[in-house]
């Protein structure tokens, strides 16, 4: 079920944006594809969308509330000298982003670029993975443009590095 944060911290909440703000946001060939989805489709791929940028970075501040569904609304984060109040409007913009990237991006959640530490055949292949915590070269999928969009609200450790995610299978849409 499809809940938009007002910016109050919803329990339930699982999106930052609706249809209507990533039909304002994408232009040109990009929302004819967005358009060419069903209604129920966009608003899955708004609440991947919204994962993704949730889970990608450690925020500024605090959570507003244990009980909120989202990252946001967050209290003690200042951005250019103001207080952040409800969702910042890089949250959004960097939602409906995501929404794009999640419509033509292979998977979201990348686990590909693991360094294998052994591999083995003799009567199966048995293939081990480093972890990525283990490696300097993290497997991560670095989505430039959200880092852009969102400076200045997650800590700057995570800057130079990118948006680190988990693994989770996803399908194009």
């Amino acid at each position: 079920m499809f809940i938009l944060e007002d910016g109050t911290g919803l329990p339930d909440s699982n999106a930052y944006v609706d249809i209507s703000y990533v039909e304002k946001y994408l232009m040109g060939d990009r929302l004819a594809r967005f358009n060419e989805l069903t209604e129920d489709v966009k608003n899955a791929t708004i609440i991947l969308a919204t994962q993704l940028v949730d889970i990608s970075y450690e925020w500024e501040g605090n959570r507003k509330s244990l009980k909120q569904g989202l990252n946001f609304p967050r209290t003690d984060v200042e951005l250019y000298g103001f207080a952040v109040e409800g969702i910042p409007t890089a949250v959004k913009k960097a939602t409906a982003e995501a929404v794009w990237l999640s419509m033509t991006e292979e998977s979201l959640f990348s686990t590909d670029n693991r360094d294998i530490i052994r591999e083995r055949i003799e009567g199966a292949v048995d293939i081990s993975y480093a972890n990525p915590k283990d490696s300097l070269n993290n497997s991560v999928t670095i989505f430039e443009i959200l880092d852009k969009i969102l400076r200045g609200l997650f800590k700057k450790e995570n800057i130079n590095t990118g948006s680190s995610i988990g693994s989770a299978q996803v399908v194009r849409v």
